[in-house]
């Protein structure tokens, strides 16, 4: 199934890199593409954008980045009648079902990668819209997202609203979280 998809994609600039597929978009931009796996070989897949300060910035923080900063399945970008995963049979020609795969792939993934690979338009998209992010990530992302466009004021803000939201919980995200803002202030100070 990797082989089928790895060939359906070769055309298109992404290279396989482990279980995920890169292409360069230059400037540490790449976009991703991953997959969901339920069963033994039906797939769910992911696209996203990748940005190699973003990453930096992470790892400066102790944080592994292993996924996008923004991702989405690509059915929930195909609109009307989305396919949110793809079967392989086992010991079938899994050719065909990985060209559909790269197909939709091309047509509704690669835009989304085209839109967000430019790091402006995300930044200011995430910033005007944060409730694009998944709640126990939005904080973090955001606080990043500021000091990557030098408004440490803004980050500060963004970690001292969550903290506040977290001061009294005592659940696994409260305590990372804390963890988190604390050793981002040490990094990056902010008011």
């Amino acid at each position: 199934m990797l082989v089928a998809v790895d060939t359906a994609l070769r055309s298109t600039g992404f290279v396989r890199r482990g279980h995920v597929w890169l292409q360069d978009r230059g400037d540490g931009v790449s976009g991703w593409l991953g997959f969901g796996i339920a069963g033994c070989l039906e797939v769910t897949p992911l696209v996203g954008v990748c940005f190699r300060r973003y990453d930096e910035v992470c790892r400066t923080l102790g944080i592994t980045a292993t996924t996008p900063l923004v991702s989405a399945p690509l059915g929930h970008l195909m609109g009307d009648k989305p396919v949110w995963h793809w079967t392989f049979e086992p010991g079938g020609d899994h050719t065909p079902v990985a060209e559909a795969l790269v197909g939709a792939f091309l047509k509704h993934g690669k835009p989304y990668i085209d839109k967000y690979a430019k790091w402006d338009t995300l930044a200011r998209e995430l910033v005007a819209k944060p409730e694009s992010l998944l709640d126990f990530e939005r904080a973090r992302k955001l606080s990043i997202v500021h000091v990557l466009n030098g408004n440490a004021g803004a980050a500060g803000e963004v970690l001292k609203k969550e903290r506040e939201r977290v001061a009294d919980k005592t659940d696994v995200y409260a305590r990372s979280y804390r963890a988190f803002a604390h050793r981002f202030s040490l990094v990056f100070p902010v008011r």
